[in-house]
């Protein structure tokens, strides 16, 4: 799901400050100016687009997004000029993303805007008229289309502004438009189709939703008459507070059966993105707070061509299998039971768990696990029993000095017990990559450059992260390529080398990313940041 909240609020901001096929092709016909006819409409109380985003967003989905800018179009334009932006376009992502049913979906109702209104707004005008703050709520229900409330601010020395606020509260009743009073405001009607669009305009701000209920909660914040909106989310006002230039504010809910939380304990995550610098500013609630938070080892084992990394400090057991068996009503130790954990190996580890994806082979992953080690002894005791409830026909086989492997028949998992952690991977190249690395006889991810400075050995951090956007472009590649040769009733090699590959190949130019959360109760918050190109 979250790619397509992801993806709706992308089309969307696509839409406001950067695509020039809405509205109709002809400026407002001769007569008063825009911003004199603008000024019959009464003036919103609040007009600050963050503040008037329901909350009921989050609450009506367990997918939903919130996404607000001190200026839309400033901010698309800014992002088209990164490293990640340039790379999307070279790629072709860019141009993919217009070709979509959301696309589509997201240009219908700005067409529609325009055909029915008095004053329509000339298409090629569209991207100015979203210079300024925005903002953008998104409620993704599975199978269905999002739901969506846009909220512009509209500023009186800004013609085009003026022209897309008089756009909308000129609509024609007729046709499948017609007026409502809500909280004594009128809010317009449109249905064409399938799709019904909301729209409420006053002076200061303008306000389109495809849910009616969202669009009048937006328009009784907007009057002052009560409500409460995303910025009553303490975390997610901070970032609003800090809006300016091209920088971002975004807040996410996290589905309770979803990896986040099952993993984490995240129930929202917060986000500021400064497009200017690539930082990526990062914050979130937890549902419990952690008891404890493990000192960072990982960094060590894991090589460092690894694609992709992540370290939890707060892997506590019981807690982690609490949350896992919650979706099917079962509590830790009847998870405990189904996944056959001896319970003296449980109580032999810290709170530190790390995960690697180590490359891709054709269309299979090389996957990575560590669980930290407190008592060596404790867990040597019961490393036989693991491999034994977990393999069919565990094969003990001497991996480096002291260390020894588990294996299935097929090779699916192997499991090894090294100094510091008890280690699992899809294959035992794998394994002896991590075992050999955590001996020093290969590189490791913490003689990765700059990454010492976001993720150093022995912090206490909630959660580290590290991504080789070079290494992940070409595991990306690999694996479309192995499909379309195994599997191409749906698509071939050459489907992927016109698509997919265009856009791997662009990314490889990207630098790797890293950084870290830090947890003060059940509050967390980080940044991540582009690194140093590895030579």
């Amino acid at each position: 799901m979250r790619s397509r909240s992801l993806a709706a609020v992308a089309l969307i901001f696509a839409v406001l400050s950067g695509c020039t096929c809405g509205g109709g092709d002809k400026e407002a016909k001769k007569g008063p100016q825009p911003s004199e006819l603008l000024k019959a409409l009464p003036k919103a109380a609040v007009s600050r687009p963050s503040a008037l985003v329901p909350k009921a967003v989050l609450e009506g989905s367990p997918r939903a997004m919130v996404v607000a800018a001190a200026d839309a179009r400033g901010a698309w334009d800014a992002f088209l000029k990164t490293a990640p932006g340039k790379a999307l376009v070279e790629g072709g992502a860019i141009e993919h993303v217009g070709l979509s049913a959301q696309m589509e979906r997201a240009l219908s109702l700005s067409h529609d805007l325009a055909t029915a209104s008095e004053h329509p707004l000339a298409a090629d005008r569209l991207a100015e008229a979203f210079s300024g703050p925005a903002a953008v709520g998104v409620m993704d229900d599975e199978g269905d289309d999002a739901d969506f409330v846009v909220v512009k601010e509209v500023d009186g020395s800004q013609e085009f502004v003026v022209r897309l606020a008089l756009m909308a509260s000129t609509l024609k009743q007729g046709y499948g438009v017609s007026n409502e009073q809500y909280e004594g405001h009128p809010v317009k009607k449109m249905v064409r189709g399938k799709r019904t669009l909301w729209v409420a305009a006053f002076q200061n701000v303008l306000i389109a939703s495809t849910n009616e209920q969202l669009a009048k909660a937006a328009v009784s914040l907007a009057l002052g008459k009560g409500g409460e909106s995303v910025e009553s989310i303490e975390g997610y006002k901070k970032e609003v507070d800090k809006l300016q230039g091209h920088r971002l504010a975004a807040l996410v809910s996290l589905e309770e059966d979803g990896p986040a939380a099952l993993l984490l304990g995240l129930s929202q995550l917060t986000l500021g993105l400064d497009l200017d610098s690539g930082q990526l500013q990062l914050g979130g609630e937890l549902s419990d707070s952690p008891d404890t938070v493990a000192a960072f080892r990982a960094l060590a084992y894991v090589p460092k061509d690894a694609v992709f990394f992540s370290s939890l400090g707060a892997a506590n057991a019981s807690a982690f299998l609490e949350r896992l068996g919650s979706p099917e009503g079962k509590n830790a130790k009847e998870m405990r039971k189904g996944l056959v954990l001896p319970s003296e190996l449980e109580d032999s580890l810290t709170d530190e768990a790390f995960y690697g994806l180590l490359g891709v082979e054709d269309t299979r992953f090389n996957h990575l696990l560590g669980l930290g080690v407190k008592d060596a002894a404790a867990a040597n005791k019961a490393f036989s029993a693991l491999a034994k409830n977990w393999l069919d026909t565990p094969e003990k086989q001497d991996i480096a000095p002291g260390v020894s492997a588990f294996c299935n028949s097929t090779e699916g998992l192997c499991l090894a017990l090294a100094k510091d952690y008890l280690l699992a991977a899809t294959d035992l190249e794998s394994l002896t990559a991590a075992v050999e690395t955590g001996l020093g006889k290969r590189p490791a991810l913490s003689d990765v450059k700059g990454f010492q400075q976001v993720g150093k050995s022995g912090d206490a951090r909630f959660l580290t992260a590290y991504v080789d956007t070079a290494g992940a472009a070409d595991a990306m590649l690999t694996f479309f390529r192995a499909v379309g040769r195994t599997q191409s009733q749906s698509f071939d090699t050459g489907d992927v080398d016109a698509s997919v590959a265009p856009l791997c190949e662009a990314m490889k130019k990207l630098p790797p990313y890293g950084g870290g959360l830090t947890a003060d109760g059940t509050a967390v918050a980080g940044q991540f940041q582009p690194l140093p190109v590895q030579q």
